[in-house]
């Protein structure tokens, strides 16, 4: 019995060694899967933190494009109430030749003359200044939004870069990563388009749906049944892309063997701004209807060139009920770290995708579905499930 004392040992230290290993093995795994999971929450970081961005990216030129169509809208009101003023003015004056010998109305009307005369001298080189300002800041928009948008992939690949490294130091985008990174700023660049030159009747039909009444169509008819009417007809008209025009025309129509005829000009007014150009508007009938007034409305135009018309401006791409207007993003990142257990580096890598896409927070009053686009700022980001990346 003496001999076998101590064999017991043996295995004890055989036991513990294997326990040591796996302890070992089980702690390694654990650190292992908690820098796995460490990477992983890295990569969905950077995905949606260029996705993010990229999304205020285009609620910018949303925004800017708004601002556009705005100072549009607003420039074609203030040509409408030059030449409304100018029509009002020159009305009244020529009204005021048949009043002055009426007791108590040709008074009023001359004092009415006066004040509209005042008004119109005052009110012209006002309305002119604040179209000059608003042609610039026209400009100026256009200009932010596309240098933006030129400098918004280099900016949103540099930002994913730096989120990934902040959460996990010694993240790279794996070579499968780039040329993901690389797709996805071909889709970036087929996203949108601009719009100019002979192309840009997209952001003039948007402007001209937002024009208000008054600005469109301010005409009105009042008839004597079969003997006479009055015609006033008038509206503001964008030129091709780079005029308003604004036309006011007030005329006296005759009944006459061949139907009515325009027998008197009462008064007449208009005003543009913008280029040059031989183009010619409807401005509310007023070409139809006074022919004569509006010939001398065109005689008497009170013209600006300090408007350099619709820039251009970015839209989406592609505008298809079928086309959800998503852009995706996916990114793989890799990183090395070093187990106790073994002399050679682990390289891990972890995948993550993000989706840009266009959705009103809450739905239209109308019920309509509304396609993406860079009018509405309601571009949002929200993490998305990894597809498999290109090979590299």
């Amino acid at each position: 019995m003496r001999h076998e004392h101590g064999q017991a040992v043996v295995f004890v230290v055989a036991l513990l060694g294997c326990l040591a290993a796996a302890a070992l093995f089980v702690f390694e795994g654990g650190r292992l899967t908690a820098q796995k999971r460490r990477l992983i929450d890295a990569a969905d970081a950077a995905a949606l933190s260029a996705a993010v961005f990229e999304a205020r990216v285009l609620n910018f030129e949303s925004y800017m494009n708004r601002a556009i169509v705005a100072n549009e809208v607003a420039t074609a009101q203030a040509v409408s109430l030059r030449s409304w003023l100018d029509y009002m003015t020159r009305t009244v004056a020529r009204a005021n030749r048949v009043t002055r010998f009426i007791p108590y109305l040709g008074a009023a009307v001359q004092s009415l003359r006066g004040v509209m005369a005042g008004a119109n001298r005052a009110a012209q080189p006002l309305l002119v200044a604040g179209e000059g300002t608003l042609a610039a800041f026209t400009v100026d928009f256009a200009a932010a939004a596309e240098a933006l948008h030129q400098a918004a992939l280099p900016a949103a690949r540099e930002l994913a870069r730096r989120t990934a490294t902040d959460n996990f130091p010694g993240a790279t985008l794996s070579a499968r990563g780039e040329a993901a990174l690389a797709l996805h700023g071909t889709r970036w660049v087929a996203f949108t388009r601009s719009y100019g030159g002979a192309q840009r009747t997209r952001q003039k039909d948007v402007i001209v749906r937002s024009l208000d009444r008054f600005t469109a169509d301010r005409g009105a008819a009042f008839r004597v049944p079969v003997i006479a009417r009055l015609e006033k007809r008038g509206g503001t008209d964008l030129l091709g892309f780079t005029t308003w025009r604004g036309m006011d025309t007030f005329a006296l129509h005759l009944r006459s063997l061949f139907g009515w005829r325009e027998a008197f000009s009462i008064g007449w007014g208009a005003a543009e701004q913008g280029a040059r150009t031989a183009l010619r508007g409807q401005h509310g009938g007023s070409y139809r209807v006074n022919r004569r007034t509006s010939r001398m409305a065109t005689r008497d135009l009170r013209s600006s060139r300090l408007s350099r018309g619709l820039p251009a401006m970015r839209d989406v791409a592609r505008v298809d009920s079928r086309d959800e207007g998503v852009l995706r993003l996916d990114l793989e990142f890799a990183a090395t770290t070093r187990l106790q257990s073994s002399t050679a580096p682990a390289t891990m890598t972890a995948r993550a995708a993000a989706r840009v896409f266009h959705e009103r927070a809450e739905p239209r009053r109308d019920r309509r579905r509304e396609l993406a686009n860079l009018y509405s700022p309601y571009w949002q980001a929200r993490l998305a499930t990894p597809a498999a990346v290109p090979a590299p």
